[in-house]
């Protein structure tokens, strides 16, 4: 199971909302709410909190796709957009959307398979395949 990028941003929300009340309540029942020592302790809940989720959904909802170099290449994944030759536009590959330059000379329809020739930082360098 792999979890979006909005669903990620969902669960730290609704989690640090959690924690936030949970440290709040914590801090009201030992009658410490605006200590600083207490304000710090509260802190230091919010943030462990937000680690320990990070890194519970990267053990059981990783991304699919990791930044590597030529890890990507030869790679095959679908143009979401139209491309014209040499022009850009969006690729999804295994299931990530990514931008993309066009390598070859012939324009690329939007739903066509392409192969992933290199890579340029976040840029994908493609061709059609046929």
């Amino acid at each position: 199971m792999t979890l979006t990028k909005r669903q990620k941003w969902w669960i730290i929300g609704v989690e640090t909302a959690f924690f936030v009340l949970l440290a709040v309540w914590i801090l009201v029942r030992l009658d410490r709410l605006f200590e600083p020592g207490a304000l710090l302790v509260a802190a230091a809940i919010i943030v462990v909190g937000d680690i320990w989720t990070a890194m519970l959904m990267e053990r059981f909802a990783p991304t699919r796709i990791t930044i590597e170099p030529g890890e990507t290449a030869g790679q095959i994944g679908r143009a979401v957009t139209d491309f014209s030759s040499g022009g850009e536009g969006r690729v999804v590959l295994r299931g990530e959307r990514w931008q993309a330059r066009s390598t070859g000379s012939e324009p690329i329809a939007a739903g066509s398979r392409v192969r992933v020739v290199s890579r340029s930082g976040l840029l994908l360098h493609v061709e059609a395949v046929d």
